[in-house]
């Protein structure tokens, strides 16, 4: 059956519309790239390190909230939610909100700190035109608040009408861990939310390899805890019409059989194509030994303490971490890259470490054709300034079909679309090229070929060499053949 594509932008991220059998070009994962560092976070109310940025629009102005951790050497002890703002997504300023004092001064930024903030806080600007102006921001947190005498442990609901007095609303969930960035979008129709849990948990309480379903009630926390770093960390999805009611958490499906660690999931609505879902999964990797190569990476000696203490976990001292790419089409099936979409880059004195690549919540259009993504480095240098580091994508640009200097093909499947005029996302060399033409339902041949076409940019419309258009194919199941060489094709949208 035809898949209808309309006029609506598709992707070439994922094999959906792709004839497999008939396709010789490859997927391939692409990578942004770093720019500049723009900033440095060096105040008192910055803690030891930072973590989870998350990107929020507000009318003409970007928000990105950020977790402050730490008073002690370990980064632990006293965590703050903190914000720094921007026009442009390159000159970010620190607002003074007056809120909590810090270092003697209430001239700081600090949104959130206290018996409230725990490990984790979402801020979200609803969307949804039923949203109450005194609940328009929101945030998601795993914290315990107290409850008829008993402290109850979950995902809470704060709310806010300007993004920075929040107060205490409900419980969302008690199903799952929490210990990560909980994320959440409006689709249109409902909230959708994905959750940190964890799956394969052995422990004295429990038979067999088994989900963590969380613990509610803060009593149940004199028996034995589940060692939960002894099972698998996943991603999980809740759907609510409210804010209020929401489902039980399903865990995300993917196209491969690899049971890894997925630390955050960042997945938010692709604005050029709003039916495709996108995600930057920070992926943990824990070795389990030392090696001649731990002694060889940098700070080799600051892991060694992190072994010797008894402050901090091994864990801290074995783990590094490196960024995904993957998306979706329906909010719970996901085509996820093995490759990494980010990685700790080039050996330097505080990277390779539990904390690096964990990219920004949300993407901002800086112009050019690209969008930026921000990470907070340095994560485990304790006592350093962290840079505000700035990384580019191209536009469409997560993955594509790729050919190299041999001539390959993709072939879609049977589509059937709207319009006259087709634009392609391609990127090619001085002698790269795509020709274009059509195929009926079984393969052969219906139109003549496109001219040739090359460069590099976002938006290329196709031109057929007899002078004809797309019109007489609109509306009818058709394939779409790229015979190409030395390019890279992103995307294609129909007008």
């Amino acid at each position: 059956m035809a898949v209808n594509i309309g006029n609506r932008r598709e992707l070439f991220w994922d094999d959906h519309l792709i004839d497999t059998e008939r396709t010789t070009a490859v997927s391939q994962i692409m990578h942004p790239v770093l720019k500049e560092t723009l900033m440095y976070f060096d105040r008192p109310e910055d803690g030891q390190t930072i973590s989870y940025p998350t990107l929020v629009k507000v009318d003409d102005t970007w928000r990105m909230y950020y977790i402050a951790w730490g008073d002690t050497d370990w980064g632990v002890g006293k965590v703050r939610l903190c914000v720094v703002e921007s026009k442009d997504g390159i000159h970010w300023t620190r607002p003074s909100l007056g809120q909590y004092e810090e270092d003697g001064s209430f001239d700081n930024n600090i949104v959130l700190t206290g018996d409230l903030l725990e490990d984790n806080a979402f801020v979200f600007n609803d969307p949804n035109p039923a949203c109450p102006p005194e609940q328009k921001f929101k945030i998601l947190t795993s914290t315990h608040v107290e409850v008829d005498g008993k402290k109850k442990r979950g995902l809470w609901c704060l709310v806010s009408p300007d993004g920075y007095h929040f107060e205490l609303s409900h419980l969302v969930t008690t199903y799952g861990a929490f210990d990560t960035n909980n994320t959440v979008h409006w689709d249109g129709k409902r909230y959708v939310a994905y959750v940190r849990n964890y799956h394969n948990i052995v422990s004295d309480k429990m038979s067999g390899h088994v989900d963590f379903d969380g613990i509610s009630d803060i009593s149940d926390f004199d028996v034995p805890w589940p060692d939960l770093n002894k099972g698998t960390r996943d991603v999980r999805v809740i759907y609510s019409e409210d804010f209020v009611h929401w489902t039980e958490p399903q865990r995300i499906l993917f196209n491969d059989d690899n049971d890894w660690p997925m630390y955050t999931n960042q997945v938010i609505p692709y604005e050029r194509a709003p039916h495709m879902l996108i995600g930057f999964p920070t992926r943990y990797r824990e070795r389990k030994e030392w090696t001649p190569c731990f002694d060889q990476l940098p700070g080799a000696e600051g892991r060694k303490i992190i072994i010797n203490s008894a402050k901090a976990e091994n864990r801290e001292a074995f783990t590094v971490t490196d960024c995904l790419f993957m998306c979706s089409r329906d909010t719970l099936h996901w085509h996820r890259w093995r490759e990494a979409f980010m990685t700790p880059g080039y050996e330097e004195t505080d990277n390779w470490v539990y904390g690096d690549c964990y990219p920004s919540y949300n993407l901002i259009d800086t112009g050019d054709g690209t969008y930026s993504i921000y990470t907070v480095d340095a994560h485990r240098a304790y006592g350093k300034p962290k840079p505000l580091n700035r990384w580019e994508i191209r536009k469409d640009g997560f993955a594509c079909y790729t050919a190299g200097a041999d001539e390959k093909v993709l072939v879609t499947k049977p589509l059937v679309f709207e319009g006259s005029k087709l634009h392609l996302n391609f990127s090619g060399s001085a002698f790269g090229y795509i020709y274009v033409d059509l195929l009926d339902e079984d393969g052969n041949p219906i139109s003549g070929e496109s001219f040739e076409v090359f460069g590099d940019t976002i938006d290329r419309e196709v031109f057929f060499a007899d002078g004809s258009d797309f019109s007489a194919f609109a509306g009818k199941p058709v394939r779409i053949r790229f015979r190409m060489s030395d390019v890279k094709l992103y995307s294609m949208k129909f007008e």
